[in-house]
């Protein structure tokens, strides 16, 4: 093919100095790709001098102040010093899920917006929660893990719901295990939940056990504790869930957003510039007059406001309660979450199916068709069963990833984040109501403690 000189062609120099002419445009990419089929160098380099170096330039400050960003949030989170404490349930207590909702909501607090100069000067980053249940061999705990400096803020907020509940601080059990797999002694199995839907729509909270007429509670969370358990010697589960408190505006605009499309509302217009203003004038003045003279524009306004009336008498009785359900959640404190679930043991022990049918059945009672569900994910993140190429290595490969991210508590590996309302936190986490819950290794406070009496002699 004879070869076309690019820069001689005067179509194509119009096509850079004009760019209203469409026609220009299309020769010029009909030639350039034909000279990319004789000479894909000549070709690239006729790109980059003609204004192409500007992408590289772009793409190469992207990458330089995402690599700036993670230096400099590594570095501040380094210095951090966190703590793990453990709850001990009362024994006595009759608490119902919504204390601990109120406990998350308290716990919102935390929340702390960088400034511009904070972000990328100092590294500053959202402190997060860890909110944990594991059992080492059958034995049941309750963990909080949180920076050192937010643990009168934790204290506080589990004491201001459950006085008699004993907090203490316990060394990090993510150690007790191997790190890197395959391992002689130890298997793994791990996985991360994702929501179905948006994250909009909520799942089943607390609310929706509670026997409507009695008000008596079945707690859903009765299931992975008996299951945690039943676990025997050489074997651990860890349920985990990221808690990142976060501004309230943005998952608003979204979850309006979410109600406008379901009650058929048109969506916003973005707001017109002052030339399209100026050009739009004119027909509005005479569509004004027209309308005026006619006597149409309160009978237009009368239509639109029957129109959307008719719009939700239609919705069938299940539509609406989707609509209610998104608003209801929109109105409670939002977190950005993750949940993951790690089961380890010892090779000669190890039952993968006698531990994750449990777990993945009681998360399965959250879950509602009409509204939201929780589902394992295996395609990036899990440990899978349905990869075909080089199997055992990659899975492999997921496992060290996944107790990476477990160990470090990461709100960053692995799946994105997705939104929480503090009741279905509490609903997902929460101390046992001790009347419900019958697992025999439980962890609870031995005595309960009172103050002493204000007449007390001393001396």
């Amino acid at each position: 093919m004879e070869d076309i000189p690019l820069t001689a062609d005067p179509t194509i120099a119009a096509g850079f100095s004009d760019w209203l002419n469409y026609e220009a445009y299309v020769t010029f990419f009909d030639r350039l790709l034909a000279q990319m089929g004789q000479d894909p160098i000549k070709a690239m380099w006729f790109i980059i001098s003609h204004g192409g170096w500007i992408v590289f330039v772009i793409l190469a400050w992207y990458a330089f102040t995402e690599l700036f960003l993670d230096y400099k949030q590594g570095k501040t989170i380094s210095k951090k010093k966190y703590v793990l404490l453990a709850i001990d349930v009362p024994r006595e207590s009759e608490q119902s899920v919504k204390a601990v909702e109120n406990t998350f909501a308290h716990l919102a607090g935390a929340h702390s917006p960088a400034t511009w100069t904070e972000k990328w000067m100092d590294g500053k980053v959202q402190d997060c929660f860890s909110i944990e249940i594991i059992s080492m061999e059958g034995h049941l705990q309750y963990l909080i893990r949180c920076l050192d400096k937010l643990r009168d803020l934790v204290e506080a907020s589990i004491y201001a719901q459950y006085p008699t509940a004993e907090i203490s601080q316990v060394g990090d059990y993510v150690p007790s295990v191997p790190s890197k797999y395959p391992d002689e002694e130890y298997e793994l199995y791990g996985n991360e939940l994702m929501p179905v839907k948006s994250d909009v729509y909520p799942i089943k909270t607390y609310v929706d056990f509670e026997h409507s007429l009695t008000g008596e509670f079945k707690d859903p969370l009765a299931a992975v504790l008996e299951a945690f358990s039943r676990l025997g010697p050489g074997e651990q589960a860890w349920y985990q869930m990221i808690l990142i408190p976060i501004d309230q505006k943005d998952f608003g605009v979204k979850a309006q957003a979410e109600v406008s499309k379901l009650k058929g509302d048109p969506p916003k217009v973005a707001k017109k510039s002052m030339v399209e203003e100026l050009l739009d004038f004119p027909v509005k003045l005479i569509t004004g007059i027209g309308a005026s003279l006619l006597g149409m524009a309160v009978g237009e306004k009368e239509a639109k406001k029957d129109d959307k009336t008719m719009k939700m008498l239609m919705l069938s009785p299940g539509e609406r309660n989707v609509i209610e359900a998104i608003e209801r959640k929109r109105s409670k404190i939002q977190f950005l979450c993750k949940i993951r679930f790690i089961y380890v043991a010892k090779k000669e022990v190890f039952s993968k199916p006698r531990i994750l049918q449990s777990f993945i059945g009681a998360i399965k009672q959250f879950n509602a068709n009409d509204l939201q569900s929780l589902k394992p994910e295996s395609k990036k993140v899990g440990v899978s069963s349905t990869i075909l190429l080089m199997k055992e290595r990659r899975n492999n490969r997921r496992k060290n990833k996944l107790i990476e991210a477990y160990r470090n508590r990461s709100p960053g590996m692995g799946l994105p984040p997705f939104h929480l309302g503090v009741d279905e936190i509490a609903s997902l986490w929460h101390l046992p109501v001790v009347k419900n819950v019958k697992a025999p290794q439980l962890k609870k406070t031995e005595a309960k403690k009172i103050e002493p009496p204000i007449n007390l002699p001393f001396g």
